[in-house]
């Protein structure tokens, strides 16, 4: 039997309450623009088991029930355990993966085929690892989560409620490992790799979960034609002139295309989206080549004005290159 606590955590100037029912967790938050990178939510950790994971590979599909006080889109993922980087206690080490889903103002039965999340690139960056490095292991799942894209809004009262997150797949009932689960929701506006920098406070209680099956009908060739572009930009946005005509020409779709993928997925623009793949690989690189001059490093990731790597290094970590690495040295 797997036990299960939730996880709430928000970032010091935004706010997050909940109480939950037997049958939902009803949830009021609001995301400060005061904050650096407002976060906001909860998370369903696995406390006991299998070497500390939950074993999901006998299931093929997640629903969620939901619905927000107003249109938003959240995204729902699951945390693998990487045997090279994971560390238990820093969720930023954990190999994650999910979907951007729709929360309506109706009841919404939500279902994601667990063989179809993607893990954001910016993430295999990170750790050294190349964008065809994606897979993950369901039999080691450390969380689930649910979180908020960009879209989310700021400085606004917002609601959400959660009936029902269940699994099903290639057994014939439900996962016993579980008896009930009320609710799930984990709110939280931008990448893991910010959450580092973030402060976050959390709160834990003990909730159970039911099991119930649905399918998610993909379209194959808009599937394709998203992978097709993510893959090209993550191999090639340090070349300094990489832009949307590029990416269009090379993996053949509209630009409108391009800005929608980029939206959607990571709920950027083409301009911010290669900037913070750029800065991550940047920050990386800052600790792995300790001989390399600042500016040379700006270069290698594509920036061709340095004064403008060091302002947008400064808005993503609070702090300049210099300073970063001033940090790492005397560590």
């Amino acid at each position: 039997m797997e036990d299960w606590s939730l996880v709430s955590y928000h970032d010091q100037e935004s706010t997050l309450h909940y109480e939950q029912s037997p049958s939902s967790i009803d949830a009021e938050f609001t995301l400060s623009s005061a904050a650096k990178q407002p976060n906001a939510g909860v998370a369903l950790h696995i406390e006991k088991g299998i070497d500390g994971f939950a074993n999901l590979s006998d299931f093929s599909t997640a629903t969620i029930s939901l619905k927000c006080s107003f249109g938003n889109t959240l995204y729902f993922g699951l945390s693998f355990h990487d045997v090279k980087v994971t560390q238990r206690h820093n969720p930023l080490t954990y190999r994650s993966a999910g979907v951007f889903i729709d929360c309506d103002t109706e009841w919404r039965d939500i279902s994601v085929k667990l063989d179809s999340l993607e893990i954001p690139v910016w993430w295999l960056h990170m750790f050294g690892y190349k964008a065809s490095e994606n897979k993950y292991d369901l039999n080691k799942v450390i969380r689930v989560y649910l979180e908020s894209s960009y879209d989310s809004p700021l400085d606004v009262s917002s609601k959400f409620y959660v009936s029902n997150i269940s699994f099903s797949g290639q057994r014939d009932g439900v996962l016993p490992a579980f008896a009930f689960f009320a609710a799930l929701i984990w709110l939280v506006c931008g990448a893991w790799t910010i959450k580092k920098y973030s402060g976050q406070k959390s709160r834990e209680q003990e909730i159970k979960q039911e099991l119930k099956y649905e399918q998610l009908t993909l379209n194959p060739a808009r599937e394709r034609d998203k992978q097709l572009i993510i893959d090209y930009i993550s191999k090639n946005f340090a070349d300094p002139d990489i832009d949307n005509s590029s990416v269009c020409k090379a993996v053949g779709v509209s630009r409108t295309r391009v800005n929608e993928v980029l939206k959607t997925e990571y709920g950027a623009t083409f301009t911010n989206y290669i900037n913070k793949l750029r800065l991550v690989e940047a920050s990386r690189l800052l600790t792995e080549k300790p001989e390399a001059q600042i500016t040379e490093i700006a270069y290698i990731v594509g920036f061709k004005n340095i004064s403008y790597f060091n302002k947008l290094f400064k808005e993503q970590f609070g702090s300049t290159p210099k300073e970063v690495r001033g940090r790492r040295a005397s560590q």
